[in-house]
C-alpha cells in the first residue's frame, strides 16, 4: 500500500487534505491527484527502474525551471530544497494542478492539434538560450536508435518469453527500415543539439478549459539534450492518425494530411526563426525516426515479456508495435 500521506509531509502544501486519487494513465510512472481545502496538486511516483539517475533529473529540473517563462507548471520543492524526494525504495515529485486546464488525450480536433504543436514550438523557442551540455539524458541513449536495435537483436536472439514466432513479421519490418538508422547517424554530424522535451505526446500539453488554447508544457522527466527532430517527430507519430497506440483495428490507422500541415505550420510559427535549414529540411524524417524507434521499443518489450511498459494483456505491446510499423509504412509513403 502506498503511503502518500507520508510523502506529502515533505512538501509545503496548502490546506487540509480532502482527497487523494489516481490520475491519468501513463505507461511508466504512477500519478495521484491531491485535493486540499485550498487547491489541487499532482504527486507522482517516479519509476526508478526506468529513471535510475535521479540526480540527473534533479539537475535538469533545476536548470529548466530556473528559466521558466510561464509555460511550465510550477513544481514544489521538498523541505530540503529539492524537486525530487528520494526515499529508501521510491522517489517522488510534486507539482501544482492548475485550475481550468486539461490535458487532451486524443488528437480528434484540428484546433487542439494546432495548440499542442504551438506549445511544443514555444517550448523549443523559449529554451533556445539553454546550453544542452549543461543537461544530461535522464535515460541514457533514450532516443539512440543504434542502442534500441541492439536491444531488439538481443531479445530476438534470447526470446525469453518464447514469443518470437508470433511476431516474426514485425521483426522483418524492422530490418526493412534499418536505413533510417543510417540516415540519422549522418544527420547527427550536421544537426545542432538542443534542450528538448523528448516526449511530445498530446497529453503532455495543458490547454485552457475555456477556449482550448495552449497554457503549459508538462511531464518534464525526459527533458535533456537532443535534436528538434525528436520533438517534432513524436508529434507526427502521435497526432497524424486518429488512433491511439493501442488501437485494436489496424485498418483505422491513416495519415490525416490536414493535421500534418497544421502541426508543421503551428510549430514553425513559434520556433522556425531559430531553427537551422538542416533542421527544417529534415523535420518530416523525425516522424519516421520516432515512429520506427517506438515500434522497436514496443516490440522489444513484447519479446522480453513486458518488463518495461505497463500492460493489461499479454498482447498489448504486440499491438502497440504492430500499429507503429503500420503507421511507419504510411508515413514513409506520405513524406516520400
Amino acid at each position: 500500500m502506498i503511503d502518500i500521506q507520508s510523502v506529502l509531509a515533505h512538501y509545503a502544501i496548502q490546506g487540509d487534505i480532502l482527497e487523494i486519487s489516481p490520475f491519468g494513465g501513463g505507461h511508466i510512472n504512477d500519478t495521484f491527484r491531491v485535493r486540499t481545502t485550498v487547491r489541487k496538486y499532482l504527486v507522482q511516483r517516479i519509476n526508478t527502474e526506468v529513471f535510475r539517475n535521479l540526480e540527473v533529473m534533479e539537475i535538469n529540473l533545476q536548470g529548466l525551471l530556473s528559466s521558466n517563462s510561464g509555460i511550465l507548471v510550477d513544481h514544489l520543492r521538498t523541505s530540503k530544497g529539492k524537486y525530487i524526494l528520494v526515499g529508501a525504495d521510491s522517489a517522488w515529485k510534486m507539482q501544482y494542478l492548475n485550475q481550468s486546464t486539461f490535458a487532451p488525450s486524443v488528437a480528434d480536433r484540428i484546433d487542439i492539434v494546432r495548440e499542442v504543436a504551438k506549445g511544443f514550438g514555444e517550448f523549443t523557442f523559449q529554451n533556445n538560450g539553454l546550453q544542452p551540455d549543461q543537461f544530461a539524458e535522464t535515460i541514457p541513449q533514450f532516443h539512440h536508435l543504434h542502442k534500441r536495435l541492439e536491444q531488439l537483436k538481443d531479445a530476438v536472439s534470447s526470446d525469453p518469453a518464447n514469443r518470437l514466432l508470433s511476431c516474426q513479421e514485425l521483426v522483418d519490418s524492422v530490418q526493412a527500415f534499418e536505413w533510417i538508422n543510417e540516415r540519422m547517424e549522418a544527420l547527427r554530424e550536421i544537426l545542432p543539439k538542443r534542450v528538448c522535451h523528448n516526449d511530445t505526446k498530446i497529453d503532455n500539453i495543458l490547454l485552457s478549459t475555456h477556449d482550448s488554447t495552449f497554457k503549459y508544457v508538462i511531464d518534464l522527466d525526459t527533458v535533456g539534450p537532443g535534436y528538434v527532430l525528436y520533438d517534432f517527430g513524436d508529434m507526427l507519430r502521435t497526432m497524424l492518425s486518429p488512433t491511439t497506440e493501442g488501437e485494436s483495428d489496424i485498418s483505422k490507422i491513416h495519415i490525416r494530411e490536414d493535421f500534418y500541415y497544421t502541426i508543421r505550420s503551428s510549430f514553425l510559427d513559434e520556433c522556425g526563426e531559430i531553427l537551422t535549414k538542416n533542421e527544417i529540411d529534415n523535420l518530416e524524417f523525425g516522424g519516421l525516426y520516432m515512429t520506427y524507434i517506438m515500434g522497436i521499443r514496443f516490440l522489444t518489450d513484447y519479446l522480453n515479456g513486458d518488463v518495461y511498459y505497463k500492460v493489461k494483456t499479454a498482447q498489448d505491446n504486440f499491438v502497440r508495435a504492430r500499429n507503429q510499423f503500420r503507421l511507419l509504412e504510411l508515413l514513409d509513403e506520405f513524406v516520400s
